[in-house]
């Protein structure tokens, strides 16, 4: 039986930054799913179109493969919410997709509640 919760993808190569962030969602009304590259994460959206956030490491082993999987997911799923960390630099406006929110590591947990959760309050309104 499909969940009434709505749902998240968190896409990070560091299994403990990864459960950090599912922990955080979980606790803010999401399922999760997880994935640590972004061909497994293609998989898991195919899989799940009930899924609304993306939340993606820009450097997947130390590659820009989660910023471009961010790319790739605002194509063809505009209707995702995309967020995308990085750690050390803040990420330029043109070099994400846009409407997406970038977040720097390491993030508060309420950091990534308020981000989800104004997208959130705009779907509502």
């Amino acid at each position: 039986m499909p969940s009434s919760r709505p749902a998240a993808l968190i896409v990070e190569d560091q299994p403990f930054v990864g459960m950090v962030a599912s922990d955080i969602l979980r606790e803010s009304g999401f399922d999760t799913f997880h994935a640590y590259d972004p061909a497994d994460a293609a998989e898991v959206l195919e899989q799940h179109p009930e899924i609304e956030v993306v939340v993606t490491d820009a450097e997947l082993q130390g590659e820009r493969g989660g910023l471009e999987l961010a790319h790739r997911v605002a194509r063809q799923r505009p209707d995702v919410q995309l967020v995308v960390t990085a750690a050390g630099k803040e990420l330029t406006p043109s070099e994400m997709p846009k409407g997406a929110r970038s977040l720097r590591k390491p993030y508060a947990s309420g950091e990534l509640r308020t981000i989800v959760a104004a997208k959130s309050l705009l779907a509502d309104a």
